[in-house]
């Protein structure tokens, strides 16, 4: 993963608010994954728009936690690993 990558949710692959469940999803071909809330808060900002420093930068500002940077970049790479997200 590039820091100046634009990372965004492959094809067939989207965010899915579950009004029943009140819970958050990434919905892929044949499944879908419950997400996080942090999950959440950075795969809705992998749309081709920021950068993978961009979206560290601006989590950083919402959530005070020392590890967000790590956060961030664990779930954009196990994500892409399952080829749900391309750069």
């Amino acid at each position: 993963m590039n820091d100046n990558s634009y990372p965004y949710l492959a094809c067939g692959v989207r965010l899915f608010w579950d009004e029943i469940r009140q819970q958050h999803f990434l919905l892929f071909p044949e499944g879908a994954v419950k997400l996080n809330k942090t999950a959440w808060a950075i795969l809705k900002l992998c749309d081709r728009h920021h950068t993978t420093e961009e979206i560290i930068a601006e989590l950083s500002a919402q959530f005070a936690s020392p590890n967000v940077e790590a956060d961030v970049r664990q779930l954009i790479d196990r994500i892409s690993q399952r080829g749900f997200l391309n750069e």
